[in-house]
């Protein structure tokens, strides 16, 4: 089997802001570097162990696939989690990912972060935001983690280029996040264009960027985007961030811990209604322009999804949203997967279990009725790229 090798960097400052990184060498000795770069102040907190740099290039190793060389200290904990967390994939999708050996220059513990202190991953959005709102507020109950900061990350949902695009995100971000008393911590990585397929590795790529600073952390957490009772192994993937291949990206020193899957978005928007910051400034978009991202398009689907969230819950329209949506635009809605006709087929429910009789419930009606007119086709079509993953 071919082997990747994996160097590491030191950490260098320049004008208040401090990079480290990796070179990742393939069998042909092609170089690609990835790399991590945060204010100057957060230095104290970045590891020396090359964890992360395991983590950013898990993927890219089963993917080739090429064992993996690590040209210094690796968390032996962290190496037999990544044996179960490779099998999963493997079990997923043997075409595409086969289980590889990792092995370190140094196989040692890092020593644990004094405390429990928690850091989490936040985009800004729904699921986030909920994640931050319940452990700060004590409505996690006996999972409440004493969460301290929250890492926004440049180059993951807003490409590194988009300069103006993430300076609107962070402080969107930090306006919330003071709000409960959170500290924010900018990142800028390039982890995303490494290598590997975005749509799976984007999980291992969090739990990369958030054992960065587990000199000063002991627990990172990442919020959950599906509740429990759509995940449906592996019929529900790609889901490259969940709770069963998640927590095995932890070492003993770092625990990843995923957030939210028993809560739907439902409940999860219903608790955030009453945090003025949030609603103020959420962001949910997944428009293609990035400064528009940022402000909400209402004009794509999950624009258009979480604004009938608010009126089925009769909430109003939040201030993050600058317009509300027509019934056209309801009508002309597309379901490419079942998830999205679920989801759909909720809001309406809860409409109805509200008596609300407005026309866009009616639009609604009709868009699930078209929608599901299609929807064996694309059914099938999906059972069909599931099975091929398996054959």
């Amino acid at each position: 089997m071919d082997q990747l090798q994996i160097w590491p960097e030191g950490i260098s400052e320049q004008e208040g802001l401090v990079t480290t990184g990796f070179t990742l060498e393939d069998a042909h000795g092609t170089r690609t570097r990835g790399w991590y770069r945060l204010p100057a102040e957060h230095c104290g907190a970045i590891t020396e162990s090359c964890d992360p740099f395991v983590l950013a290039a898990v993927f890219i190793a089963m993917g080739t696939p090429a064992d993996l060389q690590v040209h210094g200290a690796v968390s032996p904990s962290l190496l037999k989690n990544l044996e179960e967390f490779q099998a999963i994939w493997h079990s997923w999708m043997p075409d595409r990912y086969q289980p590889v050996e990792i092995r370190a220059e140094t196989e040692q513990e890092t020593g644990p972060a004094t405390g429990s202190a928690a850091v989490m991953t936040f985009s800004g959005g729904v699921d986030s935001s909920f994640t931050a709102w319940r452990h700060c507020t004590g409505h996690a109950g006996r999972q409440t983690q004493d969460l301290q900061a929250g890492v926004i990350l440049h180059g993951f949902d807003i490409p590194i280029k988009s300069i103006e695009a993430f300076d609107h995100a962070f402080e969107r971000s930090r306006i919330m996040l003071d709000s409960i008393g959170m500290q924010i911590i900018p990142m800028t990585t390039n982890l995303r264009g490494l290598g590997g397929l975005f749509d799976d590795c984007h999980g291992a790529i969090l739990a990369s960027s958030l054992s960065l600073l587990q000199n000063r952390f002991s627990i990172g957490l990442v919020a959950d985007s599906a509740p429990y009772q759509v995940l449906v192994f592996p019929w529900a993937l790609p889901y490259g961030s969940n709770p069963l291949s998640d927590r095995f990206l932890s070492s003993d020193a770092f625990t990843i811990i995923d957030d939210g899957s028993g809560t739907y978005r439902f409940d999860k928007i219903l608790a955030l209604s009453g945090w003025p910051e949030a609603m103020s400034n959420l962001r949910v978009c997944l428009g293609q322009d990035p400064l528009a991202r940022v402000r909400n398009c209402c004009k794509c689907e999950k624009c258009i999804r979480n604004i009938l969230i608010f009126r089925a819950l009769e909430l109003g329209l939040p201030v993050c949203f600058e317009r509300d949506i027509s019934d056209r635009q309801i009508l002309r809605m597309s379901y490419t997967t079942p998830a999205r006709f679920a989801n759909y087929s909720r809001i309406l429910e809860e409409a109805h279990r509200r008596g609300i009789r407005a026309s866009w419930v009616r639009a609604l009606r009709l868009s699930i009725f078209l929608n599901h007119l299609q929807l064996p086709f694309r059914r099938s079509k999906f059972l069909h790229r599931m099975l091929s993953r398996l054959k």
